[in-house]
């Protein structure tokens, strides 16, 4: 299934929810299978695993460990049921988000893993008044705002259109952050040589990762070197999808300790891998930029080609 509706990623569920008149449990539970089953929502926090359990109050009862919105977040669901003693399990199918880049837009992609949720209900919380604010609390609802839940390096994507100036130039995030994040198109660069290149394998495919680093040049200033910086490991991928040559892209700031600041997204691919890469780069150490002698620091952009063999 591919939707190339990015507001589906979070439905009004709040909206949806509130209609649901007072009933007994069969009705409820026919209620929930017409909003729920064949539909998709978020799971707050984008936690991964299965099954998530949790109390009446909608905390978790188990540890589960929070994970990427565009690879962990999405679920849509095949079957609920309500129990007699209150249990609602909710069943169905993971989607990741991923960017297309001929149409410019995320699309959902299934990841063949299955979900389980399971919610411990009082007897006096199935009412439309006490079942609202529980379901929100497990699910995203209309009144929370993606680019608000997360990491900063996401906010300019998630709140500002993409665009490009031509079809042979990739896709980026527009920003109004120039400072942080220049323009690098037209501007004199300066590229650090590239890696080797790195093929990766478990079993199933294989992906050829390279990375090149460029940047932008400054008046007497010496450009910076990359002294390491290993290539983010992109096993989830590797397991769960079959992509076509992507290149994603990331703005960032080399300071004068020689580590990466203010890391955001230009070009996104989605799946979880701008956050793997956006990590795997926020470890890197470089020799600064150097100004009269002393370090300086220098806006940088990094590039991975990912491609399969």
């Amino acid at each position: 299934m591919r939707i190339r509706t990015f507001s589906r990623v979070v439905p009004l569920l709040m909206l949806t929810m509130a209609s649901i008149p007072g009933f007994a449990s069969a009705p409820l539970e026919q209620e929930l299978s017409q909003i729920f089953v064949g539909h998709s929502f978020t799971i707050r926090n984008f936690y991964h695993g299965s099954p998530l359990r949790y109390g009446s109050d909608g905390q978790l009862l188990e540890k589960a460990e929070p994970g990427f919105w565009s690879r962990d977040g999405m679920v849509q669901f095949s079957a609920v049921k309500l129990s007699r003693e209150g249990t609602l399990v909710m069943q169905g199918n993971r989607y990741c988000i991923q960017f297309e880049p001929e149409y410019g837009e995320f699309i959902n992609v299934r990841t063949g893993d299955k979900v389980q949720i399971e919610i411990q209900f009082k007897p006096d919380q199935l009412s439309r008044e006490a079942l609202v604010p529980i379901m929100q609390r497990v699910l995203l609802s209309s009144s929370d705002r993606l680019a608000d839940l997360v990491p900063s390096y996401w906010k300019n994507c998630l709140s500002r259109k993409l665009g490009r100036s031509d079809k042979h130039w990739p896709w980026e995030c527009e920003t109004n952050d120039k400072q942080n994040v220049p323009d690098f198109a037209g501007k004199e660069i300066a590229w650090d040589l590239p890696p080797p290149d790195n093929s990766l394998h478990n079993g199933r495919r294989h992906y050829l990762l390279q990375h090149r680093v460029a940047y932008l040049a400054q008046p007497k200033v010496r450009a910076p070197a990359l002294l390491g910086g290993p290539d983010p490991f992109f096993d989830w991928l590797q397991e769960r999808t079959k992509i076509g040559q992507m290149t994603l892209v990331l703005a960032f700031t080399v300071g004068e300790d020689g580590e990466a600041h203010d890391i955001f997204i230009v070009s996104p691919v989605g799946m979880g891998l701008d956050d793997e890469a956006a990590q795997a780069v926020s470890g890197w150490r470089f020799k600064p930029g150097v100004r009269g002698g002393s370090p300086c620091a220098v806006h940088a952009r990094v590039f991975f080609n990912i491609r399969p063999t």
